[in-house]
């Protein structure tokens, strides 16, 4: 009789232990699913944004050499004048690159992938709920 009570017990424990092994699973695949929404909202906003960037740059390069002939100047040389200024904003962005790019890419991945603060609170809020339901 006892052996029968402690082989129910013991199949209780381990449906237990798989299905709390279930919950954590399923719970990483909403983590790893929300970390990586995050990240191609923040990549996707990025390329937008890089391209908004580009036709401003572009109308306005176009409108600078524009001006440029108005004002008695040849095209030619405003094309050579936003080209030099292109070039000049080339070196500074290829001389500050990793500062600019690899440590802001980084910071900006890295919090979206090891945003543990939320996962805490969520962890807590758990516990905190099985304490109650204890008292």
């Amino acid at each position: 009789m006892d052996t029968d009570k402690f082989q129910k017990n013991l199949d209780v424990t381990i449906e237990n232990i798989k299905s709390y092994v279930d919950l954590r699973v399923e719970l990483f695949k909403l983590i790893i699913f929300e970390k990586t929404a995050k990240g191609l909202v923040k990549l996707f906003t990025l390329i937008v944004l890089v391209f908004v960037v580009f036709f401003v740059m572009l109308f306005l390069s176009l409108g600078f050499v524009r001006w440029y002939e108005d004002s008695g100047g040849v095209a030619t040389q405003g094309y050579l004048v936003v080209a030099l200024f292109y070039m000049l904003i080339g070196i500074i962005i290829f001389l500050a690159r990793k500062r600019i790019f690899i440590k802001t890419i980084f910071k900006g991945f890295s919090d979206t992938a090891f945003e543990e603060e939320e996962e805490k609170e969520l962890l807590q809020s758990g516990k905190m709920k099985k304490k109650n339901e204890k008292d």
